[in-house]
């Protein structure tokens, strides 16, 4: 997804689409995973908790 792409999706997503905001988390699922280990373990909390951050964001991020 080129960056053209990208802001018509956070449109989208911003405008109450899910499917928009699911597109974007699943581009950045892999970060969001990564993100979610702590000592080598994976959180499923936190990786909850970023993924709610990540809708958040989406939702103020200014275009």
């Amino acid at each position: 997804m080129d960056n053209k792409e990208l802001k018509v999706v956070i449109l989208n997503a911003q405008n109450g689409n899910e499917k928009a905001t699911e597109e974007i988390l699943d581009k950045y699922k892999d970060m969001i995973k990564m993100y979610s280990f702590v000592n080598g373990e994976l959180k499923e909390e936190l990786k909850q908790d970023l993924t709610e951050v990540t809708i958040k964001t989406i939702k103020k991020f200014r275009i």
